[in-house]
C-alpha cells in the first residue's frame, strides 16, 4: 500500500516537472479601440448673429468654405463652432465667398440648423445652380462698379432742402436714355443723377424757374422747388455739375426734366 502511494506521488511530481520545464508564453492584451479622429476642414468665420426662437437662445454663424466640401465636412465644422458655447440652438450658413452674403443673398454651399434643442442639425443644400450664382455675382460686381462712380454733395452744402428732397446723399452718373425716352418707358423716374454741362439760360415755366443745362447728351431742364429759395449762385455760361432728381420727359420743352438739388 505504501509502495502504491509512493508510485502515485512520483508520477505526479514527474508530470508537474514536465509541464513547468517548457518555455513560458506571454499573452499580449488586446488594446482598446481608439475613436476615429474627426478632421475639421479649413473654414473662416465671417460673422455671427444671436436670435431667440420659442423662448430659446440661439446663434447663427456664417462661414466661408471651399465649395466642394461635403455634408460630413460641414457637420464637422458645425461641431467645431457650436460645441463650446452655451446657446440652445445653432445655425451655420456656408458660403463659397464672404461677398455672397450681399451679392447672392443666400448661402451658396449649404446650411445646418438645429430645429429643436439637442436635435441633430438638419441639412439644406444650396438651391441655386452655378449659372444663377455666377450671374448674380456678375450683376453685383456691375452695380458695385457703377456705385464707385457715384458722387455726393459736400457736407457743408447739404441743407434742409437737400434732406427733404433726397434721404441718401448719393447720385449716379446720368443715364443718357432719359434724353430720348419718357420716364414711364425707361423706369428711371425719381432716380438721383448728376451730369456735367454748362448753364445756357434760366427760363420760366408756370411761374417757376428752370435751369437750362447743355450736356453732351442734349438739353436738361431742372426746376426749383416751389416756395423754396432760388438756385444757388450761378452765372450763364458756367460749367457745372448739376445734381437733380429725374422726373420724366416734357413735351413742351422737348427734353428731360428734374428737380434741382445742387450744382457745383
Amino acid at each position: 500500500m505504501k509502495k502504491a502511494r509512493f508510485l502515485l506521488l512520483f508520477v505526479f511530481m514527474f508530470m508537474l516537472s514536465a509541464c513547468s520545464s517548457g518555455p513560458s508564453v506571454e499573452v499580449t492584451p488586446t488594446p482598446e479601440p481608439t475613436p476615429l479622429e474627426i478632421v475639421v476642414p479649413e473654414y473662416s468665420l465671417i460673422n455671427q448673429d444671436k436670435y431667440t426662437q420659442y423662448g430659446l437662445s440661439g446663434i447663427g454663424y456664417r462661414v466661408e468654405v471651399d465649395r466642394n466640401v461635403s455634408e460630413e465636412d460641414m457637420r464637422a465644422i458645425f461641431a467645431d463652432l457650436c460645441s463650446g458655447d452655451t446657446y440652445d440652438l445653432h445655425t451655420v450658413w456656408f458660403y463659397e465667398f464672404a461677398s455672397d452674403i450681399e451679392d447672392v443673398g443666400s448661402f451658396t454651399v449649404g446650411m445646418l440648423e438645429e430645429e429643436s434643442k439637442g436635435d441633430n442639425p438638419a441639412f439644406s443644400p444650396c438651391s441655386y445652380d452655378e449659372e444663377l450664382i455666377s450671374s448674380m455675382r456678375e450683376k453685383a460686381a456691375e452695380e458695385a462698379s457703377l456705385a464707385a462712380l457715384n458722387r455726393s454733395i459736400p457736407s457743408d452744402a447739404w441743407d434742409w432742402k437737400c434732406d427733404a428732397l433726397v434721404k441718401e446723399n448719393s447720385f449716379s452718373p446720368v443715364d443718357e436714355i432719359i434724353f430720348s425716352t419718357f420716364g414711364s418707358e425707361n423706369g428711371l423716374a425719381d432716380s438721383r443723377f448728376f451730369v456735367d454741362g454748362s448753364i445756357e439760360d434760366v427760363i420760366e415755366v408756370d411761374e417757376y424757374d428752370l435751369l437750362q443745362v447743355s450736356t453732351e447728351y442734349g438739353r436738361l431742364y431742372v426746376g426749383e422747388v416751389p416756395f423754396w429759395p432760388d438756385f444757388r449762385d450761378y452765372s450763364i455760361g458756367d460749367s457745372v455739375s448739376v445734381f437733380f432728381v429725374y422726373g420724366g420727359w416734357s413735351d413742351g420743352l422737348n427734353g428731360p426734366v428734374g428737380t434741382y438739388v445742387y450744382h457745383e
